[in-house]
């Protein structure tokens, strides 16, 4: 787990806007949420695990523990969420509305590779670890 501990700066993108529509964002959202290149920031806080995504034009944070389902919101939108590990990576389900969508992440040459899908639709977005956010 201490392997994803740090900030993560988003370094390239592929298939993300068809994923953002997939799960049901608008128009809008889905070109704000293609241009920004955010940081995330994972850490322990205790029992929980805090990821924090800061862009220009957005931040978020949520807490949560292992296993236990919580309340997210990316952009304005709000959604269901759990997390796990499974094999070395994180495993999120996230339930928007009527939709699922689920993340892993999982570290590959020292990059944090993290893979969407939600229906048929894939899209995967590469960090790389940076010393601090800007």
């Amino acid at each position: 787990m201490e392997a994803f501990f740090g900030n993560w700066k988003l370094v390239s993108s592929e298939n993300f806007e068809e994923y953002m529509r997939a799960v049901g964002f608008g128009e809008e959202q889905v070109q704000v949420g293609n241009i920004v290149t955010p940081v995330i920031s994972i850490y322990q806080d205790g029992e929980k695990l805090v990821m924090k995504l800061k862009s220009s034009v957005t931040s978020s944070e949520n807490s949560f523990v292992l296993g236990k389902e919580f309340d997210g919101n990316i952009l304005g939108k709000q959604y269901r969420s759990v997390v796990h590990l499974d094999g070395g990576k994180i495993v999120q389900t996230r339930k928007w509305d009527d939709k699922t969508g689920f993340l892993t992440r999982e570290i590959q040459d020292g990059k944090m590779i993290t893979t969407m899908r939600c229906d048929d639709i894939v899209a995967v977005r590469t960090y790389e670890k940076i010393s601090e956010v800007d």
